[in-house]
């Protein structure tokens, strides 16, 4: 009998001990409603792959040099009367800039950043204006000129700029298979300019606050509204109609109607156009030269078929010019060259933009 009830106990406490063991075996797989939200992770976002490769600093493009990034950018002043044209290596600088220097007519500066950059013929070279010089220095950059206003010689003088005259400097060429007067034939070359900067000892590398002096946009952006054409009037004898080729992506240039192209025929073109008002205003002296205010100014950027209005913002001679979008942020550009005209306030009403194209 005491045999039997021990059986039926041994029974009861196996049943209890696997009903304990069921139960807890359901609470381990599905008790918590939330231990899958728990332990679950939220699909992350692809993370955008890093960009690295080596741009110009001046256009934004790939497949730059990365030993020439540490150079200095060069300026080279070209002319642009009717006698000068079509300039040697019109095309080939990352950047041109445009302004007035007397009685209506424009010189360029060619802007490379790098003097390798230079073609093996690039000119007709002219004499700087002393705002030449303010935006050279205002990149860092050597500047090249043959000869110079008195203001522009003071302030070469006076800021120590590194320069390569054709005044004194045995770097240039003359050129006279085309029958004008001397002052339209002057030349030089890339190879000739890294001479001068390597037997002048001028510091090559460029300064910490230079090395980057525009944001590139990672793929074209189209602006706040569409510019199919736009004119850029200096004066009645140097006005150009930049037309957009939507099949290149560029504005291309043409000067009282015609091709303004270099001595190889090419047109010139460019990816960004930008227009920057200020006041110009009259030196009184016998040429007839001017004064450019470079502090502050509004403007406009034009690109990709469309445009916006910016402002720009320089200030002393060594501070680099910069652009800003409307809500004060520093400018994104478009990979690609860049046209940049400094122009008197009176202009904005004759530099008309058209969104269409009849």
């Amino acid at each position: 009998m005491k045999k039997l009830k021990n059986s039926r106990l041994t029974k009861i406490l196996s049943l209890a001990l696997a009903l304990i063991f069921i139960i807890g075996a359901f609470s381990g797989c599905g008790g918590n409603g939330n231990k899958e939200e728990e332990t679950t992770k939220a699909p992350q976002a692809a993370e955008t792959p890093e960009d690295t490769a080596i741009r110009n600093p001046l256009t934004g493009e790939p497949d730059y040099d990365e030993a020439l990034l540490k150079n200095r950018p060069v300026f080279v002043v070209v002319e642009n009367t009717p006698e000068a044209r079509p300039q040697w290596g019109l095309t080939s600088s990352d950047i041109v800039w445009e302004m007035v220097v007397e009685g209506g007519i424009t010189r360029m500066l060619l802007m490379y950043a790098d003097a390798s950059r230079i073609p093996e013929k690039v000119g007709p070279i002219r004499s700087a204006r002393h705002y030449f010089v303010d935006l050279a220095e205002g990149f860092d950059g050597l500047f090249v000129h043959f000869g110079y206003s008195p203001k522009a010689q003071s302030q070469i003088a006076n800021h120590k700029v590194n320069n390569i005259n054709g005044l004194v400097d045995n770097y240039f060429y003359r050129d006279s298979s085309r029958d004008v007067a001397t002052e339209h034939t002057s030349y030089t070359t890339g190879e000739a300019i890294q001479k001068a900067i390597q037997n002048k000892e001028y510091r090559t590398e460029i300064k910490d606050d230079y090395k980057a002096p525009f944001k590139f946009n990672s793929k074209d952006k189209t602006l706040s509204a569409p510019c199919a054409r736009v004119n850029v009037a200096f004066s009645s004898g140097y006005t150009y109609v930049y037309t957009y080729n939507a099949e290149k992506k560029v504005y291309e240039a043409k000067l009282h109607g015609k091709s303004f192209a270099d001595s190889e025929g090419v047109q010139q073109n460019f990816k960004n156009i930008i227009i920057c008002y200020t006041d110009v205003t009259s030196l009184n002296d016998n040429k007839g030269r001017v004064d450019f205010n470079l502090s502050e100014g509004r403007g406009v950027y034009i690109s990709n078929g469309s445009y916006t209005d910016i402002t720009w913002k320089k200030g002393e001679s060594d501070d680099m010019l910069k652009f800003y979008n409307k809500v004060g942020d520093e400018l994104s550009l478009n990979v690609g060259r860049t046209y940049i005209a400094l122009m008197d306030k009176s202009a904005e009403n004759s530099n008309k933009i058209l969104s269409k194209v009849s």
